[in-house]
């Protein structure tokens, strides 16, 4: 779960990460559907690793999913892959997101611009 260039996040010591992946066409739904059943133990899995927050948002017609997440920054994301609930829901989506090496393509993306509030 290693990423290129996270940034610093909007808690002290976290940082966030960004990044597409691609779902298959006709698959809107069934991907809706499975997230909100997460499964509690891949939920404590990320958060144990250290997640803070994790959003996905669609765009619909290209359907490119752009993830963001903020995590601790002594996370232990990178040993995620070798946590069961994580290799179950590989299996479990790899029929609803396009894949690469037997994983869903993620790109990482860049943080290009940054608005905060200023703290009050």
């Amino acid at each position: 779960m290693g990423t290129a260039n996270p940034a610093p996040g909007p808690l002290p010591g976290s940082e966030s990460v960004a990044f597409c992946l691609r779902l298959r066409a006709g698959c809107e739904a069934e991907y809706q559907r499975r997230h909100d059943a997460l499964w509690p133990d891949m939920r404590q899995a990320l958060q144990d690793a250290g997640l803070l927050h994790y959003e996905i948002h669609l765009e619909p017609q290209s359907l490119l999913l752009f993830g963001f997440m903020v995590r601790r920054g002594n996370h232990d994301m990178d040993a995620l892959p070798q946590h069961p609930a994580w290799q179950r829901w590989q299996r479990h989506m790899a029929d609803i997101l396009v894949q690469e090496d037997g994983l869903p393509l993620r790109v990482p993306l860049q943080r290009m611009f940054l608005l905060q509030a200023p703290n009050t």
